[in-house]
């Protein structure tokens, strides 16, 4: 009778799916219409590309929540909706001896502890794609050490570059572009705090909130004066308050550069405003309409009003490095711009990985 019944569905007519479909809120409902059997899985695909190919309704594709993976159980993960606080979807993964250093363009990037290979995996397509060892040609980038990993673009496409950061003593960079055949340091670079990628330009930012760009071929230095408050905050906090401190570069909604600084008490935001001759950090009372999705391996801006239920104005995180609010809390929450406080989320999450923004194609 059950094989019958779904027999049924999986052979409903390719149009009346995606008339379903344009029903749906595109990532957040399409995880759970492609789970149903391979003919809708099929479906979803077909109607993602037939959105990138209609540039009216190519801004649909833009409203991906991102998820918090999850790790359950050894070798079981599930992709979390943080903002109606439920499992969206749930998968396996063996991963022994390999362990998650990041997520970009919804693909995730592994480091295998003892042989250094790097592998990106999309969980949503199931494509795996097979880097050579970091460590062969970077001794420096110990496995010992959490990394930053972004892509410049959804390696589908078949033209890309990944930058690493170790988050050891020197924080140095390193990058592979997809025709490469090893890996090479980014020169000139040492001490890094975050890493973002805006139109294949990377934006690497160093201690003194000193911004360089680098286009996979020249680094530049931009113009900028030392953000004093942050420099003046740095060296006459107490070692305990620079314990909690944190740097992240995180792209807008509208294409600028943020740099969010976590403190003990909170979170300060800026915006980095250009000029021809030289630019500066300004701070941002208000988000406005956005939301910021921070994390030590990635962080992620989306339109909150795009996601019914998503605090504009907020920050989400996680406790990813043990810190915040206090030693090996690994709790979500949310800090409101507007009144400057925190509100717990989900509950019953223990361990949170990264976030993840869904790729289904």
């Amino acid at each position: 009778m059950a094989s019958s019944s779904n027999s049924e569905w999986s052979s409903l007519p390719v149009d009346i799916l995606l008339f379903i479909l344009d029903h749906l809120v595109p990532m957040r409902d399409y995880l759970g219409f492609s789970e149903v059997c391979s003919e809708w899985k099929h479906a979803v695909c077909k109607k993602l590309q037939d959105l990138r190919s209609n540039r009216r309704h190519h801004c649909r594709l833009q409203e991906k929540l991102p998820l918090l993976l999850v790790s359950f159980k050894s070798g079981t993960f599930c992709l979390y909706d943080v903002v109606q606080e439920k499992s969206v979807w749930e998968f396996e993964l063996k991963l022994r001896d390999w362990r998650f250093e990041g997520s970009s363009h919804g693909w995730l990037i592994l480091l295998h502890l003892r042989t250094h290979e790097v592998s990106l995996y999309n969980p949503f397509s199931g494509k795996s794609i097979h880097l050579p060892p970091i460590g062969k040609s970077i001794p420096d980038f110990s496995a010992a050490y959490e990394k930053k990993c972004v892509l410049s673009a959804d390696p589908d496409s078949g033209d890309f570059v990944l930058v690493m950061m170790s988050r050891d003593s020197e924080r140095r960079a390193a990058f592979f572009r997809s025709r490469d055949e090893d890996w090479t340091y980014v020169k000139n670079l040492k001490c890094l705090e975050d890493i973002a990628c805006v139109d294949w330009i990377f934006y690497l930012l160093e201690w003194q909130n000193v911004v360089f760009s680098w286009d996979g071929f020249e680094l530049r230095w931009i113009p900028s004066p030392v953000d004093r408050p942050s420099l003046d905050r740095y060296f006459t906090e107490s070692r305990l308050d620079r314990f909690f401190r944190d740097e992240y570069l995180v792209e807008s909604p509208d294409g600028d550069l943020l740099r969010v600084e976590k403190t003990k008490t909170g979170f300060l935001v800026y915006k980095l405003v250009w000029f021809s001759r030289n630019s500066r950090w300004e701070e941002v009372e208000s988000l406005g309409d956005v939301a910021l999705f921070l994390g030590h391996n990635n962080s992620i801006s989306v339109m909150a009003s795009d996601f019914p239920g998503c605090r504009r104005n907020s920050i989400y995180f996680f406790s990813q490095s043990n810190k915040f609010p206090s030693p090996l809390d690994r709790k979500v929450y949310v800090f409101s711009l507007n009144d400057r406080t925190f509100t717990r989320l989900c509950p019953n999450i223990l361990r949170p990985v990264l976030w993840i923004s869904p790729n289904l194609v």
